[in-house]
This record gives C-alpha cells, sequence and structure tokens, in this order.
C-alpha cells in the first residue's frame, strides 16, 4: 500500500513544482535571476624590512599604484620606546621640506604608540605615493624620542573593488636615506 501511494504522490509534486516554476500560464520556465555584487579585494603588495635606521634620521620610500584603490600600511619596529613618526602623501619630499614641516600627506602619525603602526587612506587613483619614516631622536626637554637604531619592517596593502581590478604588478620602491644637506 505505501508503495501504491508513494507512486502516486511523486508524480503529483513533481507537476505542482513544475506548474509554479512555469507559472501554469502558458510561459516558459525561466532562469533564476543572479545578482552578482562586486567584492573588495585585498592583496599585499609591497612588504620589506630594513636596520640600521637611526634615530634623528628620515626615510622616504616610493610606492606606485598601478590601479585605483585603498592602501593600508602596517609599520613595525623594534624598540618599545622608540618614538616612530609615519607619513603618506603624494608629494615627493627632500630632507629641507620633511624637516622644516613643508612637506604636504595625505596622512600622518606623529606619535610614539601604537606599535606597530597602521594607516588607512580612502580610494587613491594609480600614480606614485611617498611613504616617510622619522626615527624621532631623544630630546631630554620634551621627554620625546629615543637614541635606538631601529630595524624596521613594512607591510603595504591595496583593496580593490571588483569594478577597479586591472592587470598589473604594484613595485615598491628601495629605502632611501635622506640625509641632511651638508652647511
Amino acid at each position: 500500500m505505501r508503495s501504491v501511494l508513494q507512486s502516486a504522490v511523486r508524480p503529483a509534486v513533481a507537476g505542482t513544482l513544475l506548474c509554479a516554476l512555469a507559472g501554469c500560464g502558458g510561459d516558459s520556465v525561466r532562469p533564476p535571476v543572479v545578482v552578482v555584487t562586486p567584492v573588495p579585494v585585498r592583496g599585499i603588495i609591497a612588504q620589506t624590512s630594513f636596520s640600521g635606521f637611526d634615530s634623528g634620521v628620515w626615510v622616504g620610500i616610493d610606492i606606485g599604484l598601478s590601479q585605483r584603490g585603498k592602501v593600508d600600511i602596517t609599520v613595525d619596529w623594534t624598540f618599545t620606546d622608540t618614538w616612530m613618526y609615519v607619513y603618506f602623501g603624494a608629494q615627493s619630499c627632500g630632507y629641507p621640506e620633511l624637516a622644516g614641516g613643508k612637506c604636504a600627506y595625505l596622512l600622518s602619525s606623529e606619535t610614539k604608540d601604537p606599535k606597530p603602526r597602521v594607516l588607512y587612506t580612502d580610494n587613491l587613483d594609480a600614480g606614485t605615493y611617498h611613504l616617510y619614516l622619522y626615527n624621532v631622536p631623544h630630546d631630554p626637554r620634551t621627554h620625546t624620542g629615543s637614541d635606538n637604531t631601529e630595524t624596521v619592517s613594512l607591510q603595504v596593502g591595496l583593496t580593490v573593488g571588483a569594478e577597479g581590478r586591472a592587470p598589473g604588478t604594484v613595485r615598491l620602491g628601495r629605502p632611501t636615506v635622506l640625509v641632511p644637506p651638508r652647511l
């Protein structure tokens, strides 16, 4: 009895489902509509480390972006009592501009903590940007800075929306020590 009931119910259920899918109004079966939402994709575009970073010294690193996206920068160093200032901008600056506070930055972090330092940008267009690090020397008057020679590790990430992805490699420039001019 059970097999007779099952064999009668299965075709009825299948027919009802087909009728519901087709709309039972003579329309043909339409495929479901698939909505694809762009998902942002993050990748590490540069990673480096260097040592021998004395206090009172500026280091500049060029970062070329071949596509539009949001940049995140993580900077870490060895000693917890080091004052590491981090700047990021579109303007290339030499020592006189950096030391004189005449360089325009998109982001700046002039503080001792947190360690590691993480900075985030809004969407940036493709182009060359500049990361500057300053190992603040000890100042006994203000109780800021340190006399530590640092080892620094750096990671740069880029988050790109699906609509903005483009092929290409992003290359990180070599760290360059910016020395004060000789007078």
